[in-house]
């Protein structure tokens, strides 16, 4: 542990210590996922204290689909002014931030019923009960194109990197996922196939 507090470099991002707050939802964004001043003070706190970069609470990519209440929003150009101002304060106490950007699916109780809900196929989940249609390959690709999208506000608002949220059973996880992934054209079958809509996202996203 004598190096944690040491400055490192991870590609082109000049970490000052190895200490990562990693991606947490916070509940405290407003109800289209705009900053609110609870919201701001966690990240300034977390900065203030030491924490060498810091990652946010999962920001969604597509208007209509935010998985739960209170997260961060990424999905059109209003956010990046706000964005801006929030990440300048950051960067005054030497730290990083980036940015965890979501799709969710199914995996969700949070407006059910109000919106549709991409699924690998049309589903329900078992944990939550909410019911999932298969998205079509146009589909995928406007989800690809709001991915590439997002992170591109992303880097205008001044973060320092982003991340693509790929856990917790949300959508990227579903098409991993041999147990809900049972599609038969090119995004099923393999584990190439399975994960083909990420390198596609993150293809975009570069």
């Amino acid at each position: 542990m004598k190096s944690i507090f040491d400055k490192i470099k991870l590609g082109n991002l000049e970490m000052k210590n190895r200490i990562i707050r990693g991606a947490l939802w916070e509940d405290l964004a407003d109800e289209k996922g705009h900053l609110t001043p609870e919201l701001s003070a966690i990240y300034e706190e977390l900065a203030r204290g030491g924490a060498g970069t810091l990652i946010t609470g999962y920001a969604f990519v597509t208007k209509n689909e935010q998985p739960n209440p209170g997260m961060m929003g990424i999905y059109d150009d209003s956010f990046i002014p706000e964005y801006q101002r929030f990440t300048n304060k950051i960067h005054e106490y030497g730290a990083n931030i980036i940015m965890q950007i979501v799709y969710g699916g199914f995996m969700t109780t949070f407006n059910v019923g109000e919106r549709t809900i991409w699924g690998p196929l049309t589903m329900q989940n078992e944990n939550t009960k909410t019911w999932a249609k298969e998205i079509t390959k146009e589909e995928i690709k406007y989800l690809v194109k709001a991915y590439a999208d997002a992170a591109l506000r992303v880097k205008k608002s001044g973060f320092d990197g982003v991340e693509i949220h790929g856990g917790h059973g949300y959508l990227l996880s579903q098409f991993l996922s041999p147990y809900y992934n049972k599609r038969t054209d090119e995004y099923g079958g393999c584990i190439e196939n399975r994960g083909r809509i990420i390198f596609e996202i993150f293809t975009a996203m570069r």
